[in-house]
């Protein structure tokens, strides 16, 4: 009885130490679950495995770099020109050290790849003996300095370099490919995600991607190199839009909310592979072959039915005609402003000149564009500019003149793409598309100028029909900037002139320049342009004004800047 009585003594002195030491615990563990955000789950061997810039040690052969030296070179401009690798320059590696070691030593691979702040090591290995060439291309990562893949090759018939170049672009395109992931989430905004896969990739908008994390790399016992991954799936994505080298995807699926990070990887499927990069005769780096085997994952196929896939030349005249704006939208608004330099004089009969020179004259452009049916459209624009200019007329008042510039134009056009081929013997010579326009229609050009006593210069009013010839080409396949030039021969040009005139005028009238458009996005480009103009008249027969001009021309340069809408 005693004892209980002590024990109930103890627990009851003990209480409030109990209490106060699991409140605070409680209060913890109630604002760890009051938080909108899961615990992140990583993995090291995830993150030794994301490669997102690569360094390369110097190529070694046996025949004193005859070999080396141009597949140095090769391998530089690939990382270089790689769209998902970033290229590093070798710091801290030996010139003594043989790089067939890094397999022994990976505390060295670790040391290159800390000094280059690179995630992985590219190696070369070129040999010439008895049964010909030997090549090797080893890749080596941050995870231990380990090997993580290798590619060889063995050439017992050929000793050509341009054949040597060949293979180690495809061994380069097999190590890539041997990596357990094809690509990885570069952000994420809500349940939208950046993949860096693309067209060029084989993915395409609709499909299903799995996105997963590593939890293990299983290696080879004794060599050491990659013979398999453990993984957990994490998320399913649907892409919404695939660019050349991007896609856009929402999340469909999530393991657990807020698990889907940057760098979580793509896993490989059947169509989505890296490209094969192609080489000119010299080596160089022109671009990449459009992954072949691309087909929706949840596309339903006949046993005999093989699904169509762009060609690289149908996939390259998709993109040229995406910058080339043809049959890719409904019309074009354009907003622009504008500086125009201004000159105009007359020569009267009694020799003198009335003159106005103006070099800023700011002014605004607003066009508008519909296309009707293959190619052909209509086009309406209108351009204003308003300034004062100083009386160039001796003796002629106001001292400085009031001057408006007024353009109306409506045309109708066509637009011809000449698609040339590239020659099968050359396939190093990229093709070029040349949109050629057409137009013709009615301008009127206005020039309102504030009296003068003695008359200096006049009002006139130009009308005339108009035709014109527009050239354009994308600067190249993959930027969307789209350069060319214009020229316009005004035929018929009917002047008239107030509040006096110096006869029947007999006009010419000339306009060329040159245009460039950036595609800034799917709606809206941005654009520049430069036009010259010049107008010539001669007068001859019965005056009003007392002192009749004999000539009179006007010269033009408008800078225009601006964007175009396309709906």
């Amino acid at each position: 009885m005693i004892f209980n009585l002590n024990l109930r003594r103890i627990f009851l002195s003990l209480l409030p130490v109990l209490i106060l030491f699991s409140v605070p615990g409680i209060a913890q563990t109630s604002a760890k679950n009051k938080s909108p955000f899961p615990v992140k789950y990583t993995s090291k061997a995830d993150q030794n495995i994301l490669l997102r810039t690569i360094t390369l040690a110097p190529v070694y052969d046996n025949l004193n770099g005859i070999y080396a030296q141009p597949i140095q070179k090769l391998l530089v401009d690939l990382l270089q020109t790689d769209k998902t690798w970033g290229y590093a320059e070798i710091v801290g590696h030996d010139q003594n050290k043989f790089i067939e070691n890094y397999d022994l030593y990976p505390d060295d691979v670790l040391e290159v790849l800390t000094k280059t702040n690179a995630q992985g090591l590219l190696t070369a290995f070129i040999t010439k003996g008895p049964r010909g060439l030997n090549a090797k291309l080893k890749l080596f990562t941050h995870d231990q300095g380990l090997l993580l893949a290798e590619e060889s090759t063995e050439d017992t018939t050929a000793f050509e370099i341009s054949k040597l170049r060949q293979q180690f672009v495809q061994m380069y395109q097999n190590l890539k490919n041997k990596l357990p992931y094809r690509g990885y989430v570069l952000s994420r905004r809500g349940l939208e995600v950046t993949i860096s896969l693309g067209t060029i990739n084989g993915v395409k908008a609709g499909q299903e991607l799995t996105l997963a994390q590593i939890i293990k790399l299983n290696r080879h016992p004794k060599l050491k190199f990659l013979v398999g991954v453990e993984k957990e799936i994490i998320a399913k994505v649907m892409v919404k839009k695939a660019d050349t080298y991007l896609s856009f995807a929402q999340i469909t699926f999530e393991k657990e909310t807020g698990v889907v990070d940057i760098g979580a990887k793509v896993l490989p499927t059947e169509f989505i592979s890296y490209p094969l990069p192609e080489i000119n005769k010299d080596g160089d780096v022109v671009g990449e072959k459009k992954t072949a085997n691309a087909s929706p994952l949840n596309e339903e196929k006949k046993p005999d039915e093989v699904a169509a896939v762009p060609s690289e030349e149908k996939q390259t005249a998709e993109q040229r005609e995406e910058l080339l704006d043809r049959h890719n939208t409904n019309g074009i608004l354009t907003a622009q402003g504008l500086v125009t330099q201004y000159k105009e004089s007359n020569s009267l009969s009694n020799g003198t000149e009335g003159s106005a020179t103006q070099n800023f004259a700011p002014g605004i452009h607003l066009g508008v564009l519909m296309y009707v049916k293959d190619g052909f459209f209509g086009e309406a624009s209108y351009q204003t500019t308003s300034f004062s200019a100083p009386n160039g007329l001796t003796g002629s008042s106001p001292a400085n003149l009031s001057i408006n510039l007024t353009k109306i134009n409506a045309s109708i056009g066509y637009d011809y793409v000449f698609e040339e081929e590239a020659d099968s013997e050359h396939e190093e010579i990229v093709p070029e598309d040349i949109k050629f326009t057409g137009l013709i229609g009615v301008t009127n050009f206005n020039t309102s100028i504030s009296n003068t006593a003695p008359v200096s210069l006049t009002s006139t009013q130009i009308s005339a029909i108009n035709m014109g010839l527009k050239a354009s080409m994308p600067v190249s396949e993959t930027m969307p900037l789209t350069v060319g030039g214009k020229f316009e021969l005004f035929f018929n040009p009917s002047l008239s002139e107030s509040p006096v005139n110096s006869g029947n005028a007999s006009t010419t009238m000339t306009s060329f320049g040159f245009f460039g458009v950036y595609k800034f996005s799917d709606k809206y480009n941005i654009r520049a342009d430069i036009t010259l103009t010049n107008i010539n008249n001669r007068f001859s027969g019965s005056a009003t004004r007392p002192v009749p001009a004999g000539s009179g021309k006007q010269e033009l340069m408008t800078e225009q800047f601006g964007i175009e809408y396309l709906f």
